[in-house]
Order: C-alpha cells, then structure tokens, then sequence
C-alpha cells in the first residue's frame, strides 16, 4: 500500500463511476478485485483523515490535570474545615482565590513557554 500521504484526499465521484462502468464492461467474474480495489482506495481516504485529525490534536497535559484534581482535592477539606471551626465566607473566599492564582499562574506560564 502506498504512503498516506500521497493518496488523495477525497473519492471523486467520477472514481466510483469508474468502477461500475467497469463491472459492467467486464461482467461479473472480475466483480471481487473491483471491489477490493474501491475498498483499498476508500480506506486510503480514511487513513488521511484520521492522519489528519491526529496531527491537529494537541497533547494531553498531564501536569495540568495533576494541577487541576490537587487544586480540588485540597481545596475540599480546607472549605471542610473552615466551616467547622465557622472561618466564614471570607476565608472560604480567600482558599478559592488562592486556589485560581495557583492554576492561573501555571497556565500562564506554560501559555509563555510554548510562545519560545
């Protein structure tokens, strides 16, 4: 099979006619290698957009995943706490606060070092 990249990236309509006229013209005998030659063209196209749509993804930061379920995983027994021992809205305000600073602040970070 060819490079992906070399196939086209669409199946022409004039292509699929192509291939009837032939089934036609040549009878039923040579019906399974018509098929088989559509069937490998048609994935061809399917390989590149799937080549494709890979390409644009952009990777899965882990480190900011890690960041994200820490953030909530401390930040819910330190709302926990501070209810019990009646902190008040203001600190629960000031945990949240501290909570988006610190993510914000990686974000930012990581937004300036994919610039360079």
């Amino acid at each position: 099979m060819p490079p992906v990249n070399e196939q086209p990236e669409k199946l022409e309509a004039t292509e699929l006619g192509a291939a009837f006229a032939a089934r036609r013209e040549l009878g039923p005998q040579y019906e399974l290698e018509l098929a088989e030659s559509l069937t490998d063209r048609i994935n061809a196209v399917i390989d590149n957009r799937l080549a494709a749509q890979k390409v644009r993804r952009p990777p899965l930061d882990w480190a900011q995943m890690t960041l994200g379920l820490g953030s909530l995983s401390l930040s819910i027994p330190l709302v926990a706490i501070t209810a019990g021992t009646g902190g008040g809205t203001a600190a629960m305000l000031l945990i949240f606060a501290v909570v988006a600073i610190v993510n914000l602040a990686y974000v930012l970070t990581r937004a300036l070092h994919r610039r360079d």
